[in-house]
């Protein structure tokens, strides 16, 4: 029975009513015990699991207001948040990354982004002195740090030195790379910070 919500009227007579009555508890309990733990349990009131449907448009928000919700990125679905940035909203997928599409390979690159909004973004590559390191898609914003690690097998690359050059653009950075300060082939794994 469908939920009534205009009963019980002031002239109802309970024995008349008192079908449409149970009919609504059993509606209201219907309600409640989706994605909730059952009345009478210990942890009633709490949620046993939160599920989103999926958006196919950024929902309305108060102003100052965070939120959660579901929408497809690259045909993904993806938890985002809506934080306030600034004083204006941003919405962030928050669960967003390379797992989302393939698994990562060991020293392959990947990509993440962190529930503050915060974009990272990691792989190797082999650099010969100036070398101009262009990120994968998706690339961050703004790249805000670049970190950098010799990758070794040898002992020739006890004097491996790697460093930022400069940061380029939101998709580039350039590195030096060098052994015993001669520029050679250097394998570098990066991370990058950006949002």
């Amino acid at each position: 029975m469908a939920y009534q919500s205009n009963i019980p009227q002031p002239t109802d007579q309970l024995d008349i009513s008192q079908g449409d009555l149970l009919g609504n508890f059993t509606a209201v309990n219907t309600y409640v015990n989706v994605n909730h733990v059952p009345f009478g349990s210990s942890d009633q009131g709490k949620h046993a699991f939160v599920t989103f449907p999926i958006q196919t448009v950024v929902p309305s928000f108060n102003a100052g207001e965070e939120g959660l919700y579901n929408k497809q990125l690259s045909s993904v679905s993806e938890l985002y948040v809506n934080k306030q940035f600034n004083g204006s909203a941003v919405q962030i997928p928050m669960t967003a990354s390379i797992l989302s599409t393939s698994a990562p390979v060991s020293g392959g690159p990947g990509w993440t982004y962190l529930p503050s909004g915060i974009y990272l973004t990691w792989g190797t590559m082999t650099v010969n002195g100036n070398t101009t390191i262009t990120l994968a898609s998706p690339p961050p914003t703004q790249i805000l740090s670049v970190m950098l690690t010799p990758i070794t097998g040898s002992s020739s690359y006890v004097d491996a030195q790697v460093v930022v050059n400069a940061i380029i653009s939101r998709t580039q950075f350039s590195v030096v790379g060098t052994i015993n300060g001669a520029a050679t082939n250097v394998t570098v794994g990066y991370l990058v910070l950006g949002y």
